[in-house]
């Protein structure tokens, strides 16, 4: 019969290995182990930045801040045509809208400054492209 023994740790070499380092991939246990970090405590004392500092900046990335902003816009944009469309407010109703479905853009628009709209809509759509372009090649 072959007897198995678990491997001990080779950072104290007292308790029973269970994790691997990411950084020197030694196996160690669960006290000489930052799953954090997913380091072990020698790595940990030879990184010359402490993860305090390393974590500086906000919790969101630049897309999810981005989604955000254009979400509360959508919201206000919808605000403010719902106030507009009540009686008594000046003028009629104008509007228009770009919509891109894959490579068809799908164009909308109605009242008398529906074409300033949809030129306005249009330019915002070939930025918001651009921009999703920017961000998709630096991944």
């Amino acid at each position: 019969m072959i007897k198995m023994t678990a491997p001990l740790c080779q950072v104290c070499g007292r308790n029973t290995a269970t994790y691997v380092c990411q950084s020197c991939a030694r196996t160690v246990c669960n006290n000489c182990f930052d799953p954090s970090r997913w380091s072990c405590t020698d790595c940990l004392t030879k990184s010359s930045q402490p993860f305090a500092q390393a974590q500086v900046g906000s919790a969101f990335s630049l897309s999810t801040w981005l989604f955000f902003i254009a979400f509360a816009m959508i919201v206000v944009g919808m605000l403010l045509m719902t106030l507009g469309s009540f009686p008594g407010s000046n003028g009629g109703f104008s509007g228009g809208a770009v919509i891109l479905i894959g490579p068809i853009p799908i164009i909308l628009g109605t009242g008398p400054y529906s074409l300033v709209l949809i030129v306005v809509a249009a330019v915002l759509t070939v930025i918001a492209l651009g921009f999703f372009l920017l961000m998709h090649r630096r991944r």
